[in-house]
């Protein structure tokens, strides 16, 4: 029997041209049954939880998200057969002046505490494989449904602020804290890289590979 996915690609009414190929060959057929779902919603959070909303109202079997400027490899599905709880391919941001690997740890002496810090791969450990990791990101993310029908994961993204109002926890990092407080596994697969296109100031680009100019000078 296949198995079932509901694919969900967020989007701000547009898609990469590299990730709409890919699913005209996805829903060709296959291995796999797969739905699509194309939504827009505003904000974020509204728009990832009608998603869930709406997979649990299927019987679908894994909900996969992708972001729509997410490009990942043409074999992403061989994904659903290592039947994680959540598992994705891994993915890249932009922070802090350098690309992150989104397959991460949490800080040892972080242990414990209300929120988690963080620590991302670095280029030496990232040597292939099935990885056990603390949190993924949810650009490119398959999830089982006894996951999203946990009661405790209800709803299952919550952006998390300080006293001032400012954003202390993301939906993805919250999502993955309070899964696998419950028990659920995550994994990242280090042999699926993802592309990731972002806008860029060329400029902070240049500035940062090139000699800076003397300012003295000018």
């Amino acid at each position: 029997m296949k198995k079932t996915i509901y694919l969900a690609i967020l989007n701000l009414g547009w898609i990469r041209s590299e990730l709409l190929l890919l699913i005209l060959k996805w829903m060709e057929g296959g291995a796999y049954n797969i739905y699509l779902d194309l939504p827009a919603e505003k904000p974020i959070e509204h728009n990832r939880n009608s998603i869930v909303k709406r997979f649990l109202e299927t019987d679908f079997d894994y909900l996969m998200m992708l972001d729509c400027d997410i490009i990942p490899p043409a074999n992403i599905w061989k994904l659903v057969d290592f039947d994680k709880d959540i598992i994705g391919g891994l993915c890249f941001a932009y922070k802090q002046n350098r690309v992150i690997p989104l397959a991460l740890k949490k800080h040892p002496e972080t242990e414990g505490e209300a929120k988690w810090k963080y620590r991302t791969f670095i280029r030496k450990d990232i040597i292939g494989g099935l990885t056990e990791v603390d949190a993924i990101g949810t650009g490119c993310i398959i999830i089982k449904r006894e996951v999203l029908e946990h009661p405790k994961m209800k709803p299952p993204f919550v952006n998390y602020y300080d006293k001032d109002g400012l954003r202390i926890e993301g939906l993805d990092l919250s999502f993955c804290r309070r899964a696998q407080k419950l028990g659920f596994k995550i994994y990242c697969h280090l042999d699926y890289p993802c592309s990731h296109w972002c806008d860029m100031d060329l400029k902070e680009i240049y500035g940062q590979t090139t000699i800076k100019v003397d300012k003295k000078n000018n």
